[in-house]
């Protein structure tokens, strides 16, 4: 048989010729995908969901740091196959048993390896339950760095179209009776009285303060009052009660309303509230009494506004809201503040439904009487259920002069404010020609739901990914020491085991090379023929030849006339059918039942 020549490769270790680039573009990689989880979570902080990253394309920051984990994983799941390779062959040159170099090989891709293998735990098993840990948990981990949450965004300055009331509301609006006391509430005004006492929302026709999300802080200009008040106080002494020169009584709530006493302009044109109050416990001292004047004028309304609905600030003794007093002259009062007659023929007013309802909301009145034979000091003697609501000593001390009470002025005053705004509203709406479009500026605060990163988790995660990349970097280390580039490819490895089939050419090229001649050879996994036994065994195209006795082959010539055999059995072995991966059509069907 002719000798063939085969050209070899120099085991060549190198640290620069054999450089697993590869392996660090996927650590690169992995670079990167953490770069991006820190910009994702520092670029969305504090951003609103709908909005981020833009507000026509928004995608929830779980999805991109889902990604850029998986990716990451990815990476290092590259580098680490990488890892196996070099730590492998580097075993494998150092020596090691059999069953430690398949333990390696098994462990990679399944951890059961570990637990039916006698194995000592080495730097592959680390390496397997780190990249498994770091698999599971890293996902789940950062998912917890960006949370939704709602959140007040800084107010911002801007102007909002507001439906305004021209004018006045109309002369009849509110009350119907024979004097300016009011008999019946119109219809529309009732049903301003009756949402105030349901404490329904104010609904205000700002389409920018609609949202549920935004909140707009502005004054609304409207008709309403001017607020005069003045304070002064009166002496009392429960002592003196019953002697010459004193009454056997003192008056120590009292709240009273006034409107429209005459038929004078400015007698329609105000509500005026008298109250006074015993402010503490002491048995002698000073009442405090307020008179206050509600005066038709047009006025800021201070309020905020959210989803619609407004409401009011509280009157403030120190903030003026009025714009402008309503001048209306004596003329003019009658069809504009009232309409008809006193008496028989009706009256109809403007705010007498207001003045209506604040007088039965809180005129009221507490005296405490001395009279002989009682079981008390003092008989209480009161009207009305202000009396009641605004008490603020407790009930031992009902009957004596100890009882105390708060100032009212204040809430009659809201309440007269609110049923006004209720009203222009209320008529604007009726009444839409008498209206006009108003821009107001506005103070936005928008409560919106938002991302707010968590950085610890950012860097549990990466901590994590770290302790893993650390290992893929040890278990790289020794490239330099390999003379070639080597693969834990099955091919390579049954080559590097002696496999006839794969020893042509030469065993230190890389795989991929090796197989190019025989790359279309068809290969099937079946039951070895049986062959001469005194048949020559050769190396697949190396020219070695010898002679073996009880021996089983299987050959052919290729098309080259070369001969090509494999050993099958020797010995004791002779008796027993092979399996084995071999060219097709020298590959029977595997039989059942048959020893192998």
């Amino acid at each position: 048989m002719s000798e063939h020549k085969v050209a070899g490769q120099v085991w060549r270790p190198s640290v620069t010729a054999h450089v697993p680039w590869l392996s660090l573009t996927f650590m690169a990689g992995f670079v990167g995908c953490c770069v991006g989880l820190g910009v994702v979570l520092a670029n969305s902080d504090n951003k609103v969901v709908d909005t981020w990253p833009s507000k026509d394309y928004p995608i929830a920051v779980s999805v991109i740091l889902s990604l850029l984990v998986s990716i990451a994983n990815v990476c290092l799941a590259g580098a680490l196959s990488k890892g196996y390779e070099i730590a492998w062959w580097l075993e494998a040159i150092k020596g090691a048993e059999l069953q430690s170099l398949q333990f390696d090989l098994s462990v990679q891709t399944s951890l059961g390896a570990m637990l039916s293998s006698g194995i000592a735990f080495n730097q592959f098993s680390l390496a397997a339950v780190i990249a498994l840990i770091v698999t599971i948990i890293d996902g789940p981990i950062i998912q917890k760095a960006s949370n939704v949450v709602v959140k007040t965004r800084d107010p911002t300055l801007g102007l909002v179209a507001a439906t305004v009331l021209d004018g006045y509301l109309p002369a009849n609006f509110s009350a119907y009776g024979t004097s300016a006391t009011p008999d019946l509430l119109t219809p529309m005004f009732s049903n301003v009285s009756l949402a105030y006492q349901n404490r329904d929302p104010i609904r205000m026709p700002i389409s920018a303060c609609s949202g549920g999300n935004t909140t707009c802080s502005l004054s609304f200009p409207g008709l309403g009052f001017d607020v005069y008040c003045n304070e002064s106080t009166k002496a009392y002494d429960f002592a003196e009660l019953g002697s010459a020169t004193r009454n056997n009584n003192v008056t120590t709530f009292s709240v009273a309303t006034e409107y429209g006493a005459s038929e004078s302009t400015e007698d329609f044109l105000s509500i005026r509230l008298t109250s006074s109050y015993k402010p503490d416990g002491a048995c002698a001292g000073n009442l405090v009494k307020r008179s206050c004047s509600l005066r038709l004028s047009t006025v800021n309304y201070p309020m905020s506004v959210t989803n619609g609905t407004a409401v009011i600030e509280p009157w403030d003794v120190n903030r003026n809201d009025t714009i402008a007093w309503s001048d209306i002259s004596e003329d003019d009062a009658r069809d504009t503040l009232f309409t008809g007659t006193f008496g028989a023929g009706g009256l109809w007013t403007m705010l007498g439904g207001i003045y209506g309802v604040l007088n039965n909301v809180y005129s009221a009145s507490t005296v405490l009487v001395l009279k002989t034979m009682t079981a008390v000091p003092f008989i209480v003697e009161g009207t009305g259920a202000s009396a009641s609501n605004y008490i603020t000593s407790d009930a031992s001390t009902y009957g004596n002069c100890t009882m105390t009470w708060s100032d009212p002025t204040a809430d009659y005053i809201n309440t007269a404010r609110e049923l006004m705004l209720r009203s222009v509203l209320v008529y604007a709406n009726a009444a839409p020609d008498n209206t006009s479009t108003q821009a107001l500026s506005a103070r936005l605060t928008t409560i919106a739901t938002s991302y707010q990163s968590d950085y610890k988790y950012l860097y549990a995660t990466m901590g994590s990914m770290a302790v893993l990349m650390l290992m893929i970097l040890f278990m790289l280390s020794g490239w330099h020491r390999l003379g070639r580039v080597v693969s834990l490819d099955a091919f390579e490895i049954a080559r590097a085991l002696g496999a006839p089939l794969l020893q042509s050419g030469s065993t230190n090229s890389d795989i991929t090379t090796s197989l190019r001649p025989i790359r279309y050879l068809k290969l099937r996994y079946g039951e070895v023929h049986r062959a001469d036994p005194k048949a020559y065994v050769a190396q697949a195209g190396m020219g070695v030849a010898s002679a073996q006795q009880d021996t089983e082959y299987y050959g052919n010539n290729d098309s080259n006339g070369d001969s090509t055999y494999a050993l099958v059995a020797s010995g004791e072995d002779q008796r027993m059918s092979r399996l084995g991966l071999i060219e097709a059509h020298r590959a029977a069907d595997i039989r059942r039942g048959v020893l192998y």
